[in-house]
């Protein structure tokens, strides 16, 4: 069993985790959760930090620039643990793995809130090569310097060898015994800039900042070697899109983004307040602009998942998968419906990126499918694959995973940008496996009952967003649901035979992000997801079973949070459908459909004050509706319903 939650986030600049990890940063710090902040380089940028009230030509100053920066993060820090931007801070200094040394403030009234800032210069030196981290993982040159911020603890420039910062990485991991890792996306989207997508803050044809994905490839390097140096299976893992959200429908609600931008404001100066330190307070050109730029208005997890990990087995025992220390675990009820848990189990197959999707074969024997982060490259040359892992008979042992490849297999340029799996298992026992490929399409394979792969089949699709539905209606025909950017698509089959196609007149109002489906105890399939710019849920099912999709999507309330919906349908119609869903105050709001039209909370403060992933819903054998979520602390956590039929739910139960 664990101890505490410890929260370790891994960042390229300061600012990072305010605009693209928040409100779960925050969510952390309020429950008093032991968080690490890791600033890989200095934000120098162009050195250019002017004043709102500044009339003066703006002269480059970097050291300047990087301490202001530094003073910025540390208030929205102390603003965001103790509400106050004057907090003070203990400051120290660490000799890290590489040979530099970093400097290490951890706050005097909540020392369990540490900032670690490595000061790798964010451009060089003027003789040096520009964007230090990028080239420094692309292996273009021996080490990059540091920055000596202005007035800062350090007084001499050290130099980072690519060996020496996933060494430093690991031993801050070593340190800190993170429960919980967060980094930034290390696979971000490519895109095709045009008039509608014009090229703004993206790196090339990647949507996101060349920090950011260099800062999350050194990251998921050294989690690796942290996790067979230490042989440590323990923590989750969540990665974080950046410059991506400007170009997706906005995933949070006015609540969220509000809570965002005051953090930001915070960092900014928006105030004019002024520290004392000549470097300045802040970065001002953030304060009271942080909307502009589109990144706020969400936050994005890179691997959402969307397949349900929580199922019973054929003996009726509920089993929950999930990705700790990059490999599968397992935890497993002792008795159909009982409180008492056993696991986890490591199953290997790492490094897996979180999110697993899982089915049970007709003759009761587990298969699991994930993606795999086979090889990251220094030369792009990136291998990520779908990998499966399947029992050898009901409640034996697991065979080897064997690999099932990648529909961008031998390019290189597109191999890396492959979405987690979704399964299910149609009429005739045949296992369908979808996943978004790197052109924003979707791809298909299906295993027929004798055991066999057919090829990877385009059933077309554009724009999709990451995560997909996929489910088996009443009629043993597949279905598929995935949110593009114009509104929710759906794939079926026209008879068991048949490949699925895609609905061309089929289109529901746009989604703020993945799309949930489930069918329902009456036979009808039930779409329910996020709407653009406000985060409540939308819901659209069918008329009846098979039957059109007469009526629009319809508002079911909510409580803001962002990602992954889990749909749940009850033994019998009376019992209807649980959706429980991530909400603003960061625990889990659900409600039954058609039920009392109440939402309700479950906190999660005493599981690290958040959760990783997705929460996922199931009915026991005893019929009582269950939710479960792994918590900061890297623990399974389930709750239930008091019993059958009520609207209120059980405390937690953890399990190791």
């Amino acid at each position: 069993m664990t101890g505490p939650a410890s929260v370790l986030q891994v960042v390229a600049h300061p600012d990072d985790d305010l605009y693209f990890m928040n409100p779960a940063t925050f969510h952390g710090l309020r429950a008093g959760t032991r968080t690490t902040t890791v600033y890989v380089t200095a934000g120098d940028a162009n050195g250019q930090n002017p004043r709102p009230w500044q009339t003066d030509p703006v002269t480059e100053d970097r050291e300047a620039y990087g301490k202001a920066r530094q003073n910025g993060i540390k208030a929205a820090y102390g603003a965001m643990a103790l509400g106050g931007r004057t907090a003070a801070w203990k400051p120290s200094t660490l000799v890290t793995a590489g040979g530099a040394v970093a400097e290490v403030f951890s706050l005097a009234d909540a020392p369990w809130v540490t900032l670690v800032f490595l000061n790798i210069r964010q451009h060089g030196t003027p003789e040096g090569p520009a964007r230090s981290l990028h080239v420094l993982w692309h292996d273009q040159v021996e080490s990059v310097p540091t920055l000596i911020p202005a007035g800062g603890l350090v007084q001499e420039a050290y130099g980072y060898t690519r060996d020496g910062l996933t060494g430093t990485l690991v031993q801050i991991m070593e340190l800190v015994r993170p429960t919980l890792v967060r980094t930034m996306d290390p696979d971000p989207d490519r895109l095709v800039h045009d008039e509608k997508f014009p090229q703004r803050h993206d790196f090339g044809d990647l949507s996101d900042h060349c920090d950011h994905t260099a800062a999350a490839l050194f990251t998921w390097r050294a989690l690796e070697h942290y996790r067979r140096s230490q042989q440590n299976g323990t923590f989750a893992v969540e990665a974080y899109r950046g410059y991506y959200n400007e170009r997706w429908p906005h995933n949070l609600g006015p609540r969220a983004v509000s809570l965002k931008e005051f953090f930001l404001n915070v960092y900014g100066v928006a105030d004019g307040y002024d520290c004392g330190d000549p470097a300045g307070s802040g970065d001002y050109a953030v304060g009271l602009n942080s909307r502009g730029t589109g990144w706020v208005q969400s936050t994005t997890p890179r691997h959402p998942g969307g397949a349900p990990w929580l199922l019973a087995d054929r003996l009726g025992r509920l089993t929950a998968f999930a990705v700790l220390g990059g490999q599968c675990a397992v935890w497993l009820e002792e008795q159909p419906g009982a409180d008492r848990w056993r696991g986890p189990f490591p199953l290997g197959g790492g490094p897996l990126a979180p999110g697993l999707a899982v089915s049970l074969t007709p003759d009761g024997r587990w298969q699991v499918l994930a993606e795999r982060l086979s090889h990251l490259a220094a030369d792009d040359a990136h291998v990520r694959e779908i990998v499966l892992l399947e029992q050898a008979e009901p409640d034996g042992a697991f065979l080897d995973w064997v690999g099932l490849g990648n529909p961008s297999a031998g390019d290189p340029r597109r191999d890396r940008h492959l979405g987690t799996p979704v399964v299910t298992r149609d009429g005739r026992g045949r296992l369908h496996l979808f996943v978004r490929n790197a052109g924003q399409g979707l791809h298909s394979r299906v295993r027929e009952s004798d055991g066999t792969w057919g090829e990877w089949t385009d059933l077309r699709g554009y724009d999709l967003q990451e995560g997909l539905a996929a489910l088996t209606a009443g009629n043993g025909h597949v279905e598929v649901f995935g949110a593009s950017r114009e509104g929710v698509f759906h794939w079926a089959q026209g008879s068991p035979d048949e490949p699925l196609t895609r609905a061309p007149r089929f289109r529901l109002a746009p989604s703020a992000g993945p799309v949930a489906a489930v069918v329902q105890p009456g036979g009808q399939v039930m779409t329910v997801y996020r709407q653009p710019d406000s985060a409540r849920l939308l819901m659209a099912q069918e008329d009846a079973p098979g039957g059109r999709w007469a009526q629009p999507a319809a508002s079911i309330g909510g409580r803001g949070g962002y990602g992954v919906v889990a749909l749940a349908a009850g033994p019998d119609a009376g019992t209807g459908t649980l959706v429980a869903c991530r909400s603003d105050l960061g625990g889990v709001a659900y409600r039954f459909l058609p039920g009392d039209g109440r939402w309700r909370e479950l906190p999660v403060t005493a599981l690290g004050g958040t959760f990783t992933g997705a929460p996922a819903a199931a009915f026991d054998a005893m019929g009582r509706a269950t939710v479960a979520v792994v918590g900061a602390d890297g623990r399974l956590a389930v709750s239930r319903q008091s019993a059958p039929g009520s609207q209120e739910f059980g405390a937690w139960t953890v399990a190791g």
